[in-house]
């Protein structure tokens, strides 16, 4: 059940002066005085309402890999910092690694995301087609136990207003059954998300196009399942807006949300959900956009092209309503 809402969104969490330098700070000092960091954190104000949403970041750990992605992730971590107030969370949607997912690549984004975990937000990490399940939890231990499917990454997060359900591609085999999911993450999402009780962000590092769920589409179980406020995904490197539906004759209809890439190619930049009244508002922050590189075009780049893309991204936003029961 859906009601017309108007909302009032107050002012946007913004980067002041202040803000910057503290946020700065904070990052630069997280590698050297840990102390000095855990005293700045406490005067640092967090909105339980903010999520951070990140995707692709593509980081290469490999002494002999492209280097530009990691600086690419830390302006992002920058600017996110730079919030006045902080967000309570991130909540990323996979391709962590650059290719197939080593080691040295999950090593790097750690070091790299640390600011962040300094500041007191917490980190939500997904997997994407990129990724690998070994090498990951290597690195990140905690997340072969928080997981909901043994083995996988999949999990939820509690944001106040909303929670996000965390699927994992890597499980299946789209060949030979059709879905990027394994057979026990599709049965505990069959079971568990039509019987959710507040409202609900289904997300994965693919669109819905890609999933099944006991052999049918992941849309038709999103649209039945009464407290999905919205589906958000990565991969495609693109801030992107669309909508899942039954079919002609049913009216109900779930939003879809695409979103950019941190640095690898195409729309560069991050996103911000902001919860109020009833309602789920995504501010895009768009830096850049490029393809397929940065550095070195190849001969027949339209770099105006590339800057009219980023200019008529800006300020974009994408607003969902939460259902209620």
């Amino acid at each position: 059940m859906r009601k017309n809402i108007n909302v009032d969104w107050g002012p946007t969490p913004t980067l002041t002066r202040r803000s910057f330098l503290l946020g700065i700070a904070t990052g630069a000092a997280a590698a050297v005085a840990p102390a000095a960091v855990a005293r700045s954190v406490e005067r640092l104000r967090h909105d339980p309402d903010l999520t951070v949403l990140l995707a692709d970041i593509h980081i290469n750990g490999k002494k002999d890999g492209e280097h530009y992605q990691p600086g690419e992730l830390r302006k992002t971590i920058e600017e996110i910092l730079t919030l006045d107030p902080l967000p309570a969370r991130v909540v990323f949607f996979g391709d962590l690694a650059r290719s197939n997912g080593c080691v040295a690549d999950y090593t790097l984004a750690r070091q790299c995301l640390q600011p962040l975990v300094d500041a007191g937000i917490a980190l939500h990490l997904g997997m994407g087609n990129h990724d690998a399940h070994n090498p990951f939890f290597e690195v990140f231990p905690e997340y072969g136990r928080l997981t909901r499917v043994p083995g996988e990454v999949v999990f939820t997060v509690d944001a106040g207003a909303v929670d996000f359900i965390m699927l994992d591609i890597l499980g299946g085999d789209r060949k030979t059954d059709g879905s990027c999911l394994s057979r026990a993450q599709q049965d505990w999402l069959a079971e568990a998300l039509p019987r959710w009780k507040k409202p609900v962000f289904v997300c994965s590092h693919y669109a819905t196009w890609c999933i099944d769920v006991g052999g049918r589409k992941l849309s038709e179980l999103l649209v039945e399942s009464p407290m999905v406020a919205g589906y958000i995904h990565g991969h495609d490197h693109r801030w992107r807006k669309d909508f899942v539906h039954l079919n002609w004759k049913s009216p109900r209809i779930v939003k879809t949300l695409c979103l950019p890439s941190t640095g690898h190619w195409g729309d560069i930049g991050w996103a911000l959900l902001r919860t109020r009244g009833g309602q789920a508002r995504v501010s895009l922050r768009q830096r850049d956009f490029w393809f397929p590189i940065k550095d070195s075009p190849e001969p027949g780049a339209d770099l105006e092209l590339w800057r009219l893309n980023t200019l008529e991204n800006k300020g974009a936003t994408c607003t969902f309503t939460l259902p209620t029961a």
